[in-house]
């Protein structure tokens, strides 16, 4: 039960959130065609095969889309695709004769898709940048503190990569409902999906109910029920006891006395609270604290490294085979016999 079980897609093979889009299109059951050129693009630190996502659940053709030759090749490929996905600077397509109104004058009902760091028409379109770069000039990178880069996730993949999911969606919706069988150009800027990702905290900004500084805030680990705590062994613990029964449960977990800390409501003494959490969790390892709290209701996880997490029982449904499962995944029984 896939979604998109009989799509075709065409991936002009790039770094970025164009991988993502088309593993996760390909995840969904899209029969992906992915353009590599003579020379693959720079990944930084070279990435065998198995470990680069742009090489997953994919056919693979090599072309030289700068001659007549590998662009007709690409032409073809577009002939027979309902979707396309490109993600290189303004005016490159154009200039090789794949552009949007190349490809719709052959074929009018593709879905045209290109994921760019800045806004195409905007004066940052020929500049260059990755996911830091877009991340920081949307806000994010602020708000989530530019000490720690989160990696890729922001701009790449959230502000990129899903939101050019979402269009593809709308896109063949709208194709298949009131387009009359006509297709459209999905142009995703990562910049603007990052801002976009933040709607929440500029809302609360513009209300004057958020600090605009890093680490002034409840969920950017502002306050000290929730953040991260070093244990004994070096290792962290997650916090995030929000609500005043879980922050309950976590005080009594850890046997502190309520009424010796400060009020949550005092500012000025969150510094206080926090020095007496880490205190209390730099008394044991992280294990021993991870079972502590397996039965308390309090939100308190410990913080996993990548082989712990893909190991965890709790995650036996996120991965396979090594890598994280499709979602969303369909479930075959979501309907109640005769409904």
């Amino acid at each position: 039960m896939k979604p998109y079980t009989g799509l075709r897609v065409v991936e002009f093979a790039t770094v970025g959130g164009v991988p993502f889009c088309a593993w996760w299109l390909a995840q969904q059951g899209a029969r992906v065609l992915r353009v590599q050129a003579p020379r693959p693009p720079e990944l930084g630190v070279p990435v065998p095969a198995h470990g680069d996502i742009g090489q997953w659940q994919r056919e693979k053709v090599v072309l030289d889309l700068k001659t007549a030759e590998g662009r007709d090749a690409a032409l073809r490929a577009l002939d027979d695709a309902d979707v396309a996905i490109e993600g290189y600077r303004a005016g490159v397509m154009e200039r090789l004769g794949l552009g949007p109104a190349d490809c719709h004058a052959r074929h009018p009902a593709l879905v045209y898709v290109r994921l760019a760091g800045w806004e195409r028409s905007g004066e940052w379109a020929q500049r260059a940048g990755h996911d830091i770069n877009y991340a920081a000039m949307a806000g994010a990178l602020h708000a989530t503190g530019p000490d720690h880069v989160p990696l890729n996730l922001i701009a790449d993949i959230g502000g990129g990569a899903l939101y050019a999911c979402a269009g593809i969606g709308a896109a063949l919706h709208a194709r298949a409902s009131g387009g009359g069988g006509r297709g459209c150009v999905v142009d995703v800027a990562m910049t603007a999906g990052s801002a976009h990702l933040l709607s929440a905290v500029y809302g609360r900004l513009q209300a004057g109910a958020w600090n605009d500084r890093a680490a002034g805030n409840v969920i950017d680990g502002g306050v000290p029920w929730y953040r991260t705590y070093r244990t004994r062994d070096e290792r962290h613990m997650a916090v995030g006891a929000i609500e005043e029964r879980f922050y309950r449960n976590l005080l009594q977990a850890l046997e502190l006395d309520a009424t010796q800390l400060p009020a949550r409501s005092d500012s000025a003494r969150w510094g206080d609270i926090a020095a007496c959490l880490q205190a209390r969790f730099a008394q044991h390892d992280q294990a021993h604290w991870a079972r502590h709290f397996e039965t308390v209701d309090a939100c308190v996880t410990p913080v996993l490294s990548l082989h712990e997490a893909r190991a965890h029982p709790v995650n036996r449904h996120v991965f396979r085979a090594g890598a994280p499962a499709a979602v969303p995944a369909a479930v075959p029984d979501f309907f109640p016999a005769g409904a």
